[in-house]
């Protein structure tokens, strides 16, 4: 299992592998076995991967003499709240789950996101494996420890910081992956490169071809270098407390506002966040941070991955702007927005006039 490990995440909760490859849920299941000796694995699985992902991983953990007990339901966006985490601890109570326990997630970031926070909370923490089986999971919402369920007032505003024992990506999972799906996926990895790396954004532009036609060695080559970038913050960041960690959060505060106008369900996380990053690169433009030319650039490699770069129909701009105000990167009633002053070159302002971001907002229309 060596080879497959893309990064390892240094975390005060205990430093932990990512491994990412292609089909290799044989050697996943031994090396729990021979690392953790767990007697019995609780997995909760998205109902949509259940059959394609967790079953073929059962039969290799009960191979090696792991009992588990699974879960299968329908985990989406409309879900992540505390409801479900409520049918999730009363499963754990009579499936008879204890301290030592190790959870596994099998889904995409949603699921990674609620599984987690389950983790983190029943009998005051559990251990917990995540799965994840779409891109947007594999290069984001996955690693670093980030839990939560979403609340009325605003997405993933309960939540907590866990991190797991380990994190497996099987690129194999993205072979039935819709295309919207992957697409919203490569959001999160094109931000990536928007943030911290020209040369993988010149990748992205080169090589969208192969990308999306998922030829490797690109495309796994390419997922791995969007693990590293994350797992480097994180490991410099844990929980976010510094400077360096909230850069990741580059269009996530009108994607976020976005998602929450539109009930979670009109837009895929990735795709409200390219929108975001538009928003964002214009605030950059206006505040002449960046050239006309470099926002152009922006947006003319998200569109290269079909993802959506002006704002949805029938959502208000005022609204949308005042929703911001109840993002977590708040701070004293002031937004902290993630901007850029060059591909590869992030930086943080909190004096951003609020003309200057619905200006902004309304450009992207």
């Amino acid at each position: 299992m060596n080879d497959l490990i893309a990064s390892n995440i240094k975390s005060t909760q205990g430093d932990y592998p990512i491994f990412v490859g292609n089909n290799f849920k044989k050697d996943l299941a031994q090396y729990i076995k021979n690392k953790y000796v767990p007697k019995k694995i609780f997995i909760i699985s998205d109902s949509k991967v259940f059959a394609s992902e967790a079953i073929n991983l059962i039969n290799e953990l009960e191979n090696f003499d792991i009992t588990c007990e699974s879960l299968s339901i329908d985990i989406n966006e409309t879900k992540k709240n505390l409801e479900t985490c409520t049918y999730i601890y009363d499963w754990l109570l009579s499936a008879g789950s204890e301290r030592n326990s190790i959870l596994i997630s099998i889904g995409g970031g949603v699921t990674t996101d609620l599984v987690g926070f389950v983790a983190s909370s029943w009998l005051r923490g559990l251990n917990v494996i995540h799965f994840p089986t779409s891109l947007a999971a594999m290069v984001d919402a996955s690693i670093g420890g980030k839990t939560g369920v979403n609340f009325k007032h605003g997405k993933n505003l309960i939540g907590a910081f866990k991190q797991p024992l380990l994190i497996a990506m099987d690129t194999k999972s993205l072979d039935t992956l819709k295309e919207r799906e992957l697409n919203s996926g490569w959001a999160e990895a094109i931000k990536h490169a928007f943030l911290f790396d020209k040369e993988l954004l010149n990748t992205f532009q080169m090589q969208s071809e192969d990308i999306i036609s998922k030829k490797n060695p690109v495309f796994t080559e390419i997922i791995k270098r969007s693990v590293q970038i994350k797992a480097e913050i994180v490991s410099k960041d844990e929980f976010e407390k510094g400077s360096e960690r909230i850069k990741l959060n580059f269009g996530h505060t009108i994607g976020h506002s976005l998602e929450g106008l539109t009930k979670y369900g009109k837009l895929l996380h990735g795709e409200a966040v390219s929108i975001g990053m538009v928003v964002a690169a214009n605030i950059s433009k206006n505040l002449k941070l960046i050239s006309t030319e470099t926002k152009n650039e922006i947006v003319s490699t998200l569109n290269q991955y079909g993802l959506p770069t002006n704002l949805t129909s029938g959502v208000d701009i005022n609204d949308l702007f005042n929703n911001t105000k109840n993002d977590k990167k708040v701070k004293n009633g002031i937004i902290n927005w993630v901007l850029l002053k060059d591909i590869g070159s992030p930086i943080i302002k909190d004096d951003v006039p609020d003309s200057i971001v619905i200006d902004s907002i309304r450009e992207a229309i």
